[in-house]
């Protein structure tokens, strides 16, 4: 362009043109307009690049004018170059939102600008926004006003709205950069209401993830529920926990107690796109956080954040503990099949070696012997039971292997009565359900929560499913706490480890010494404990 106007210049006598005609001022009129917009834009992404430390920008437009152009041009030649994404801002009429894609290339900074967007007049790109499908309300937003603002006395309420707009729709990490008679960048603290100039702040990013770690006295509205088969304190909730308490004092906020609207628990994300419980809350954003630990699910994405991973737990089965054992079956059980085999064994070698014995020493030594061999095996049996026997036959290696026989008996009987006192005075239960084999061969039906059918089923081997299928039952809640409470025992439980060990701990659920219910060691399900928070929650900046 700037070439084909020099040429009219050295040209314009001889094409009989002059600087008055009106062509001529339109041409140069579009020349003026289209250098001052890529010099805008240049200075855009000059401030953009050195306040921020984001690697990765997604730019968001709708009409690809000379100005946008100039944006994705400049971004795309900065620094390393192309590390930006180009997204389409252009308003839905259905007003349908997209599910958010996931985002691999770490801190994302937006950038949006549009010929609709002013101070005046921001929702529908605001919503635009949103309705997109990568956004990320945790990432700073860069408004970029695309035509020269002039400096009133409207100009600071106008500014004041557009950042209370944006508060408002949970995008709270956001600044405005707009041209007057220079370049300048604001950005907004919603606990004084003060619009702050930012241009020459060199760290925007580290500005903005800070600004929220003092939230001065701001009031959070906490999901707060009791599990039912659990939970034995009386009365409402409240934000009485030491959690809660934790955090409140170290945000400086205050909290404020919400039961789920349906008085149901954590809830979950339905197949229908619907949701239940504190979830339900959280997605429509009538309350802020939770702090009752939940299942980390993918299925949260794009509609609820999550804290990062506190802790590791899992879901297990929890089932009847096995009864007492009689103690003569204990007796049995405890002595084994291989000493009843080792002490036959010896008894019979013992028995042969001694009679051969007698009957070589009463030859070579020409001992008078009258006992037949019935009554000398007698004799021995006697001695092997601990039993009074009169031995007159004097050869003395028969009187050594009756002293080994005196002291093996001794050694068996001991470890006989040691085993017959054990089993008498310490109470032995039945073999208990230890593995998901030995539950699928009982008749135990599996009680599964509603919330966490979804992701038991998929975890089990295709087999195995089709094989315990038909026992599985959905409960709820308060399901749980009835069984719990009627000691229902035709139910294999599924519930968190934490949950499951402590209601084998509670002493309502202990008679006599001795615990009803028993968590099994194999648990089938792996799981990641977060709490969940809406999308834009103004703690979640704060670590």
């Amino acid at each position: 362009m700037l070439i084909i106007l020099t040429f009219i210049l050295l040209f314009n006598q001889s094409l009989g043109l002059n600087e008055s005609n009106a062509l001529f001022q339109e041409v140069f009129e579009y020349h003026k307009e289209t250098s001052a917009k890529a010099n805008f834009a240049y200075e855009v992404v000059q401030i953009m690049y050195n306040s921020f430390r984001q690697w990765f920008f997604t730019i968001t437009f709708c009409e690809f004018t000379y100005f946008e152009n100039r944006i994705l041009k400049y971004t795309e030649t900065y620094g390393y170059g192309y590390n930006v994404m180009l997204l389409n801002g252009c308003p839905d009429s259905n007003g349908s939102f997209v599910k958010p894609k996931y985002n691999r290339h770490g801190e994302t900074a937006y950038l949006v600008t549009s010929n609709e967007l002013s101070i005046d007049v921001s929702e529908t790109v605001i919503n635009t926004l949103k309705r997109t499908g990568v956004f990320k309300p945790r990432s700073a937003v860069i408004f970029v006003i695309n035509t020269p603002v002039e400096l009133d006395k409207y100009f600071y309420h106008a500014l004041r709205n557009h950042f209370k707009l944006l508060w408002s729709t949970s995008v709270t990490n956001s600044v405005l950069i707009l041209k007057t008679n220079e370049l300048k960048m604001y950005t907004y603290n919603p606990f004084f209401q003060e619009v702050k100039d930012i241009t020459y702040v060199k760290d925007v990013s580290h500005l903005l993830s800070k600004q929220y770690n003092n939230l001065y006295g701001y009031e959070l509205r906490l999901s707060v529920f009791k599990k039912v088969f659990i939970s034995d304190t009386p009365g409402p909730v409240r934000c009485d926990s030491r959690l809660a308490k934790t955090v409140i004092q170290f945000l400086n906020a205050s909290c404020y107690a919400v039961p789920p609207r349906d008085d149901s628990t954590v809830g979950d994300l339905l197949e229908n796109g619907t949701a239940t419980g504190v979830t339900a809350d959280l997605m429509d954003g009538y309350t802020d956080l939770e702090l009752n630990s939940r299942i980390l699910k993918n299925t949260y994405y794009g509609y609820i954040e999550t804290t990062y991973p506190l802790v590791q737990d899992e879901l297990c089965f929890i089932v009847k503990k096995s009864e007492l054992q009689s103690a003569f079956k204990t007796t049995i059980k405890l002595i084994s099949m291989e000493l009843l085999l080792l002490f036959f064994f010896t008894f019979t070698v013992f028995l042969i070696i001694t009679t051969l014995v007698r009957k070589v020493e009463r030859n070579i030594l020409k001992i008078n012997d009258n006992q037949t061999i019935g009554a000398i095996l007698v004799d021995l049996i006697k001695c092997f039971i601990r039993q009074t026997v009169d031995f007159k036959f004097m050869g003395p290696l028969f009187r050594y292997l009756i002293l080994l026989i005196l002291v093996y008996s001794l050694i068996i009987d001991c470890a006989i009565d040691g085993i017959i006192t054990s089993a008498i005075t310490y109470p032995r239960y039945k073999p208990d359900i230890n593995t998901m084999a030995e539950l699928a061969k009982s008749n135990l039906t599996l009680a599964i929560h509603n919330r966490d059918l979804n992701i038991f089923n998929s975890s089990l081997p295709p087999g195995f499913y089709s094989f315990i299928k038909d026992r599985i039952v959905t409960f709820t809640d308060q399901k749980i706490k009835d069984s719990i409470d009627n000691r229902d025992f035709k139910y294999a439980m599924l519930l968190r480890k934490t949950d499951s060990q402590y209601v084998s701990r509670k002493p309502a659920n202990i008679y006599q010494g001795k615990p009803l219910f028993y968590t099994m060691p194999q648990c089938p399900l792996p799981c990641f404990i977060v709490y969940g928070l809406s999308i834009g929650a103004k703690q979640k900046s704060s670590p």
